[in-house]
């Protein structure tokens, strides 16, 4: 058997063994080279005392270092080996193919247009309520929910243009990268081939990629998120399209904290902001959708060029 006929459950379980070795080592030696620069007793404080990570500039820039190598080793490492491994032109099987500027401009308008429409999508899926039954369920996924907001919010405290250029590394950079690498690069393909469907295997790849961020909240759109960016990478033909469009969308997040901060505001009311009114919500959503036509038929014409 060839290594492109390699069954799909097998390729599968290779992604995954690769992704959790490459997130142990790669933390592991995050904590070596944090421990290096600042001590290893902050490790331990780190890890101790949580509560006191946005008090303690140190014990944040330690949480940094390992955040930075944990990323790049579960999304990029296990990516990259996982194309050489299936194919010997690991950059094809990835489709790692150069686009049109034309494309780009799109994508990045195509991000910005659906901005207010994605936050009204996200407010209504943050006062989502369960039954009475299951309200036991409902505060554990909001206990979550908390947690991983205030940790995100404090990895976002940045006072000065070096913390900005570090958050962007780390939220942004290396994220829409590996986490493109990963979902439309590698499951995409995998689950696309499994069930002998795009369509469906983009959408399996966009749950997946919402619910792996334990933010139940904030599910569904991440998850039409992840979708946008499956069919942005079907349509365009090069996984640098979605890369890009996963940079546009945690880049302008970052850059809004920062200003927001400079401005003197705190992440927590940055949270309380309220969202867009209906009647821009409803033109972000018809530009968004004129503008994704343009990308397919500009795609495919671009395809019947070749």
């Amino acid at each position: 058997m060839s290594q492109t006929e390699r069954h799909p459950s097998l390729s599968l379980l290779l992604l995954i063994v690769l992704a959790l070795a490459g997130a142990l080592v790669f933390t592991i030696l995050g904590v070596v080279i944090a421990g290096s620069i600042y001590g290893f007793n902050h490790i331990l404080y780190t890890i101790s005392a949580p509560a006191s990570w946005k008090r303690n500039e140190i014990g944040m820039m330690v949480l940094k270092i390992i955040q930075i190598c944990s990323s790049f080793g579960m999304f990029v490492v296990p990516a990259l080996l996982f194309a050489k491994i299936e194919r010997k032109n690991w950059a094809n099987y990835l489709k790692l193919h150069t686009t049109s500027y034309l494309l780009i401009v799109l994508t990045a308008l195509i991000m910005l247009a659906s901005m207010p429409i994605l936050e009204w999508i996200t407010t209504w899926n943050q006062k989502m309520e369960f039954p009475p039954i299951l309200k036991s369920i409902e505060q554990w996924m909001r206990n979550k929910e908390d947690t991983a907001k205030e940790f995100v919010n404090n990895l976002l405290v940045m006072q000065t243009k070096n913390g900005l250029l570090i958050n962007l590394l780390m939220l942004a950079i290396i994220p829409a990268i590996g986490e493109e690498l990963i979902f439309r690069g590698c499951l995409q393909r995998i689950f696309s081939r499994w069930v002998g469907n795009q369509h469906v295997g983009i959408w399996i790849v966009a749950f997946i990629f919402s619910a792996i961020h334990l933010q139940f909240f904030g599910f569904l759109p991440r998850m039409l998120l992840g979708a946008l960016f499956g069919y942005l990478l079907l349509w365009g033909g090069s996984l640098y399209v979605p890369i890009f469009a996963h940079f546009i969308n945690n880049a302008m997040v970052v850059i809004v904290s920062y200003v927001y901060q400079q401005e003197g505001i705190a992440m927590g009311q940055i949270d309380r902001t309220e969202p867009s009114t209906w009647y821009i919500c409803l033109v972000s959503f018809a530009v968004t959708t004129i503008l994704l036509y343009g990308f397919y038929t500009r795609s495919l014409n671009q395809r019947k060029s070749i």
